[in-house]
């Protein structure tokens, strides 16, 4: 790759990456796809590198959800082949910078010369994409309160008199004297310290 002297697109061709992941950590792996993919030019070489794409095969039955997550988790576009040889699907995945993923189902079937014979009427159109893995969630779920009251709970609540809320007759109540009651008076005389400001408490200032 080094040597070459036009910088075209260059497709590095991985037929199994259940090969390697049986003989590599993980994490060497997945560091050494994106040093990869990511390189544009090699070291001591003023020539540029084109584009570099990797197509790797991942049998992913082979494997756990972790390493077959993190794998997937560095692909743009991501294919997962299904079915029989007269009736497959691919489902692609498509993870674009700043966009959200997309994915799309396409069927085929391989014919006895091994070519693909697209059946475009059973084609998926693309879709925001939702991972199958993760259960959708009810946001009425757990909750402490109950969304739906009974004809007798609505009555009730409505009904129902708040601490804060007086009626005309608790007002007229509680401001009317009862019979014997004292009453007082309240008498306040301005004093001079009341008016003090904080900010000139030596009142010099001629704002």
């Amino acid at each position: 790759m080094c040597k070459r002297t036009d910088p075209v697109p260059v497709t590095i061709a991985l037929d199994s990456l259940s090969w390697l992941l049986l003989r590599l950590p993980c994490t060497t792996l997945c560091q050494a796809l994106h040093a990869v993919s990511h390189q544009d030019s090699c070291p001591g070489d003023s020539s540029s590198v084109g584009k570099v794409s990797v197509l790797g095969l991942l049998h992913e039955e082979l494997h756990g959800p972790g390493p077959v997550g993190a794998l997937s988790s560095l692909a743009q576009t991501e294919v997962t082949l299904g079915g029989t040889t007269g009736q497959a699907s691919a489902h692609i995945l498509c993870r674009r910078p700043r966009q959200r993923p997309t994915d799309q189902t396409q069927w085929f079937s391989i014919l006895p010369d091994f070519s693909l014979d697209l059946q475009e009427g059973l084609s998926v159109e693309s879709q925001p994409y939702s991972d199958p893995h993760i259960p959708p969630v009810d946001p009425t779920t757990h909750l402490t309160f109950n969304l739906h009251l009974s004809k007798k709970e609505r009555e009730a609540r409505d009904s129902l008199i708040l601490p804060f809320q007086f009626s005309s007759e608790k007002q007229q109540a509680l401001l009317r004297p009862r019979p014997g009651q004292a009453t007082s008076h309240i008498f306040y005389e301005p004093d001079a310290y009341d008016d003090l400001d904080q900010e000139d408490p030596d009142d010099d200032l001629d704002i």
